[in-house]
């Protein structure tokens, strides 16, 4: 294990992916959002993966934000570019990848670690996390995509608010925002994570597939379009042998649709 990486452990079906920068809190550097992206990348060519976990190596640490030394040695606003499309590129692989991709989050969540989190399908959040996105009262924006990620899930009015002013929330304000989907004491915090990616692995790959594809483009089409885009993948799923096998009656009654 190097001093700064992106760990891969396999358990089951399931692909924990945690970030090990311990003398730096975690700080998303260039070289762990690359590390990140490849890592994502390979496992998109494995059929055995069902769902990806994103946390930390580190206790009491998700992330800290980015690599303040790395940010501020950046030679002007071509180098910045460079690295904000560089760490977009990496959330945009988290945002697409092709199974749910979950993410687990245990004491600080700020800044650029904030924005990774932003692009999981589902957070789960430990009682004791702490959120925040600081960059305005450092002198920069919030420019990995997380703004408009935070407004997709929490509103303008709060986007606004948490960006402008930079305040640290709690995860129950989190919750209460929808910024993250779930808050569990934090020594329950990977067994419901665990739990949670595996029930959703073992659902069928296909119709998972195209669902979370469905979500992400309506998420960004406006109603019409994004109903059509749906319609067109409903209509896909109809092709798959494993509902042209399916018999209405092995459906339990809560999953029962005329």
């Amino acid at each position: 294990m190097t001093d700064v990486s992106v760990i891969a452990e396999r358990d089951g079906n399931l692909v924990l992916l945690l970030i090990h920068n311990p003398r730096l809190r975690n700080a998303l550097s260039a070289e762990i959002l690359t590390q990140l992206r490849a890592a994502l990348l390979k496992l998109r060519q494995d059929e055995e993966v069902g769902a990806v976990i994103i946390g930390s190596a580190v206790e009491g640490i998700f992330a800290s934000g980015g690599n303040i030394r790395e940010l501020h040695a950046l030679g002007g606003s071509t180098d910045g570019l460079h690295f904000a499309e560089l760490a977009q590129a990496a959330f945009k692989t988290v945002e697409s990848f092709p199974r749910p991709v979950l993410a687990v989050i245990n004491g600080y969540c700020l800044g650029a670690g904030a924005e990774l989190a932003k692009a999981a399908d589902i957070r789960i959040a430990a009682d004791t996390a702490i959120f925040s996105s600081p960059q305005v009262g450092l002198g920069i924006t919030a420019g990995l995509g997380g703004g408009q990620r935070l407004i997709r899930l929490c509103g303008t009015g709060h986007t606004k608010r948490l960006i402008l002013t930079g305040e640290r929330i709690s995860a129950e304000d989190a919750w209460h925002l929808g910024l993250v989907e779930w808050i569990v004491p934090a020594s329950e915090l990977w067994d419901l994570a665990k739990a949670m990616a595996r029930k959703l692995a073992n659902k069928p790959r296909t119709a998972l597939t195209l669902a979370k594809k469905a979500l992400n483009y309506s998420s960004q089409a406006n109603l019409k379009v994004g109903c059509a885009y749906e319609a067109a993948q409903f209509g896909q799923t109809c092709s798959t042998a494993l509902w042209r096998d399916f018999r209405p009656d092995m459906a339990r009654d809560d999953e029962q649709c005329d």
